[in-house]
């Protein structure tokens, strides 16, 4: 059974929407003990942005993603952007051997590219709310992401 940190943006209804969605399908793992969501630890007895509730939420953040056996990461975001914090938490847990799965409902080609930093640290990648609903996090299937497109590089000229 695994211990699983969720790394996700939920700042407008549309992410609100989608990590809750991911949070039930985690629920409904049969192979997931337990999940942190960092959107149901808010610390709201602190002001919101004060250098408490920062300290708070950051500490309690990476105390869970120590803690933690695998992360599930929702890459979409905005437009072709990842959510840094979200970016942070998968390179944090990546640094502490944490098995990495990122899930993305966006086209990866058309609207939602995936840096080559995250492709390549993940162990597995999904589309599917039924396929990590699932997963078997006891087997650690890897499942590459496939679909790298490349972004145009700036020329020098």
């Amino acid at each position: 059974m695994m211990k699983i940190y969720l790394g996700s943006p939920f700042f407008n209804q549309e992410q609100l929407h989608r990590v809750k969605k991911v949070e039930k399908a985690l629920e409904e793992n049969k192979t997931v003990t337990e999940v942190f969501s960092p959107r149901l630890q808010q610390v709201n007895h602190l002001e919101h942005g004060s250098d408490e509730w920062r300290e708070a939420v950051y500490t309690n953040d990476i105390k869970h993603v120590e803690w933690c056996e695998a992360i599930v990461a929702v890459h979409d975001y905005e437009d072709k952007h990842v959510d840094p914090g979200t970016a942070f938490e998968i390179g944090y847990a990546k640094a502490k051997e944490k098995f990495v799965v990122l899930y993305q409902e966006k086209d990866p080609e058309h609207e939602a590219p995936v840096n080559l930093m995250l492709s390549d640290s993940l162990d597995v990648y999904l589309q599917d709310l039924e396929d990590l609903k699932n997963y078997d996090f006891n087997e650690k299937k890897k499942i590459r992401f496939e679909k790298y497109f490349f972004d145009e590089v700036a020329e020098e000229k």
